[in-house]
């Protein structure tokens, strides 16, 4: 009996050691494996934050809504990669920028938040990342979606710090109103998922900026006043058609509401836009009034007429009109009163430069008079010269004539009688006439 209780004694030593082993051998790498991969998905994603919404990649109806439906999102993709705090990759696990990001004061209430596997596999045999394009080394990987466009991710340089993040989502999530000008412009705007709202109101004016606040799924545009852009449907008046009176109201309004029609054909890449379903709103202008109209086109089925819902209607043909171009008058520059010690010291300063400009003009007008004055001088004593200088040389001609008389007369060998010597001869000569009385008449005979 004895020896019995000691085997069974030393039985239970030896079993009650060995459980202890194997449960210390459990716990240690139960905490081995939490260390080392953390607790578990279903842990993580019931402790998600109650902004971040968990988006499921097989879901296309909610993937096409967050993706496309003009709401901002901020999105958290899973790479596949692991990021800081990570010894391996796992869904579910919020990096700290993200969190800090949406928020933030800058974020807070703009946008939506969601996290998404990006490596699982679409019904296309693509993963987001390959079908966007994404860069899956940038950690942590984040996706804006907003606007209707095509999903953007944010740069590496941006998704390191909360402030690159909210810079680079902010101004894209801000409500803005479109502006069309061209068909071109017009297409890309309201030929999309996205319904349209078309309105004559300028794009600044405060009801348009309020409904594009409302309603982010909803795109705004603004087509101009009548004066700057025309609005052609391709119905009723414009092609000579009659419509009814119940129809003609859709057309021609200051504010129509395009919606896509499920039942048109897909168009093909480069075509025309499909068909729309349009609904035009013929009441006051006013953020209320808009919004019912708004509200009540967004939420009922599309209906055709005449049951009182939409019209089947191709995209309209927006045409921008020139503008006479008009010249402003320059507004007269006012001037502001002495109403100040510093205003009176600047007149003070002014009227010095005045003076001292008017004494440098007199001194350069006197100098220049002087300059005058000496060229006068100058010019008059350059006249004298020339003048004696050309009665010299004539006095110098005459002389020449002279000489040359002179050498004439030296030529021929006897000199010319003087005048008064052939005078005296011609006396002589009729004296001796007279002596010889041939010529007296004899009056005794």
């Amino acid at each position: 009996m004895v020896k019995k209780a000691k085997e069974a004694t030393a039985c239970g030593t030896f079993c009650n050691g060995l459980g202890a082993a194997i449960g210390v051998a459990i716990l240690s790498y139960g905490a081995r494996y939490a260390y080392k991969q953390g607790m578990p998905d279903s842990y993580h994603k019931s402790r998600m934050p109650e902004q971040v919404a968990v988006l499921d990649v097989d879901d296309s109806a909610q993937l096409k809504d967050v993706l496309y439906s003009g709401e901002p999102w901020l999105i958290q993709c899973y790479s596949g990669l692991p990021h800081e705090g990570q010894w391996l990759p796992r869904p579910f696990r919020l990096h700290q920028v993200f969190l800090e990001s949406i928020g933030s004061s800058e974020l807070r209430g703009i946008i939506k938040a969601g996290t998404l596997d990006c490596e699982k596999v679409l019904k296309s045999n693509k993963t987001l990342i390959s079908k966007f394009g994404f860069v899956r080394r940038t950690q942590p990987l984040l996706i804006y979606a907003g606007g209707g466009d095509r999903p953007k991710q944010v740069p590496a340089a941006s998704a390191a710090s909360v402030y690159g993040v909210s810079a680079f989502v902010k101004p894209k999530a801000e409500p803005r109103v479109k502006v069309a000008r061209s068909q071109k412009a017009l297409a890309a705007l309201c030929g999309r998922r996205q319904p349209c709202l078309l309105s004559r109101l300028a794009p600044d004016s405060d009801v348009l900026v309020e409904l594009a606040r409302r309603y982010r799924k909803l795109e705004v545009v603004s087509i101009g006043s009548e004066k700057q852009s025309s609005l052609s449907w391709g119905r009723g008046d414009e092609v000579g058609e009659t419509l009814e009176p119940e129809e003609a109201v859709f057309f021609g309004k200051r504010h129509s509401l395009l919606r896509a029609d499920p039942d048109a054909p897909k168009p093909r890449k480069g075509a025309k836009p499909a068909p729309r379903l349009l609904r035009a709103h013929a009441g006051e202008e006013d953020v209320p009034s808009l919004s019912t109209f708004i509200e009540a086109a967004l939420a009922q089925e599309p209906l055709y007429w005449p049951d009182d819902g939409f019209v089947r209607s191709p995209l309209p043909t927006l045409t921008a009109l020139e503008q006479p171009k008009e010249k402003k008058p320059k507004a007269p520059k006012s001037k502001k009163p002495l109403d100040s010690a510093a205003e009176a010291e600047r007149n003070a300063k002014r009227a010095k430069a005045r003076a001292e400009a008017q004494r440098r003009e007199e001194e350069q007008r006197q100098k220049l008079g002087e300059q005058r004055k000496q060229m006068s001088e100058e010019q008059r004593k350059q006249r004298e010269l020339e003048r004696r200088q050309q009665m010299a040389e004539e006095e110098e001609a005459a002389s020449n004539i002279l000489e040359e008389v002179d050498d004439d007369a030296d030529a021929d060998g006897a000199p010319e009688p003087d005048a008064d010597e052939e005078i005296e001869e011609i006396e002589e000569e009729d004296f001796a006439d007279e002596d010889d009385g041939t010529d007296v008449m004899d009056l005794d005979a």
